[in-house]
């Protein structure tokens, strides 16, 4: 089978001749310009608000994919409590150890919180979230379990709508890679076509993926 596939390989590479050898300057200073024109290589998103874009991504995304807008985080815990009744789960919750998630009054909307990362709801707050791919970027550290992101059946994730920005470039940008141990990107309920070309979701993470996006300033994530 080797020698088959190298006299294969073989006459792919004498048909397309040999590639022309670039030195190592000239293919940094390519990279390099396209890292100083963004505009060159991302798509050009919608003259519209990142948070519309962003709801309208979300809406594009596989079945499992949901946002909504919640008018601050005090009305989160009812918000969460009807989501949970929707999926027609019992109202416990993995909650990220946020204080401005620990300060809201969750028993009184009837939810009980649980600390086991396999339950099967849990709710996280993003760092920020990226319009023209629907995607969420989770931080690990003391306050953000990042097993959060996969273990349980439903993830809920609450982000501000200052925090969503247009491109993966800028949220990049705003990150400080060496604050944390990872940096997580989400698109989506886990999914994938490892099974006879059809799409499966919820095989290797969450079954769905509810975004929260608070429309008030209050704090949230970060160091």
């Amino acid at each position: 089978m080797t020698g088959a596939r190298e006299r294969v390989m073989g006459a792919v590479r004498a048909a397309l001749g040999a590639p022309p050898r670039r030195s190592p300057g000239e293919i940094a200073a390519d990279a390099h310009r396209l890292l100083r024109e963004p505009e060159r290589v991302r798509p050009v998103l919608p003259d519209a608000e990142p948070s519309v874009l962003f709801e309208v991504a979300v809406a594009k995304l596989p079945p499992g994919a949901s946002v909504a807008r919640v008018a601050g985080w005090h009305s989160l815990p009812d918000h969460v409590a009807a989501r949970l009744a929707g999926l027609g789960i019992e109202p416990a919750l993995k909650l990220a150890p946020e204080p401005v998630l620990e300060d809201l009054d969750w028993s009184g909307s009837g939810i009980r919180l649980v600390a086991d990362a396999n339950e099967r709801a849990a709710l996280s707050i993003a760092e920020c979230a990226v319009a023209e791919t629907a995607s969420l970027v989770l931080r690990s550290g003391p306050r953000m379990a990042v097993l959060d992101a996969f273990l349980p059946l439903h993830h809920l994730v609450a982000v501000r709508v200052r925090d969503v920005v247009p491109h993966l470039e800028d949220a990049v940008a705003r990150s400080d890679l060496s604050r944390s141990r990872n940096l997580v990107v989400v698109t989506g309920p886990s999914g994938t076509t490892d099974i006879e070309g059809s799409l499966v979701i919820g095989v290797h993470g969450p079954a769905t993926l509810h975004i929260l996006l608070i429309e008030d300033g209050e704090p949230t994530a970060g160091p």
